[in-house]
């Protein structure tokens, strides 16, 4: 055969497998309503209370900016927060915000040295209505409205190092960090 005539010939088997094909796909098909109702994302939310701060040093109310803290310090700030928790299986970690602990100056050497054994150390723990757990891990129940816990209250802990070996910390001597911007962060794991 030539090839004309070969070509011719599968070109009409083609074209007729396409149109041949066309009403194959028409399928019975049908759909219903369920009804599945609506559903809302929660929020978590940490704000600051009105209510001023204290800061400790062990079981001693002090003012921070006249105070001389030393190798070996043990330093608590407590202060309230306004938490609201809507959401159901609500799972959160509690931390110090690193960059809040500030050198006072950039290109004082004891400064970032204080700044960073201070970062190093802190802690912050948080008790209130609906808040169980350990830190950094805390369950948050919300009840009612979503808010969990008026007034709940933050305590930040932060410990300045101190060595067995003398001279350790002398980086750190006459070293100053800001606490103004001090920050806290809630943020959901689960």
């Amino acid at each position: 055969m030539n090839k004309l005539l070969v070509s011719a010939i599968a070109g009409a088997a083609g074209l007729t497998l396409l149109l041949g094909g066309a009403g194959t796909f028409a399928l019975w098909n049908s759909s219903t309503s369920i009804a599945g109702g609506t559903i809302t994302a929660g929020a978590l939310t940490v704000v600051d209370n009105a209510a001023a701060g204290v800061w400790k040093s062990g079981a001693t109310e002090i003012v921070l900016s006249t105070y001389k803290i030393v190798p070996g310090d043990v330093l608590t700030y407590t202060k309230k927060v306004d938490i609201t928790a809507t959401g159901d299986n609500m799972v959160a970690t509690l931390a110090v915000a690193p960059a809040s602990i500030t050198a006072t100056s950039a290109t004082t050497t004891p400064d970032g040295k204080l700044a960073g054994y201070i970062t190093k150390s802190a802690q912050v723990s948080i008790s209130g209505a609906g808040i169980t757990g350990s830190g950094p891990t805390y369950t948050i129940t919300p009840t009612g409205t979503g808010v969990i816990s008026r007034a709940a209250v933050v305590t930040v802990t932060l410990t300045f190092p101190k060595s067995s070996t003398a001279g350790f910390e002398n980086d750190a001597m006459l070293g100053s960090v800001n606490l103004g911007a001090l920050a806290v962060t809630l943020t959901q794991t689960t």
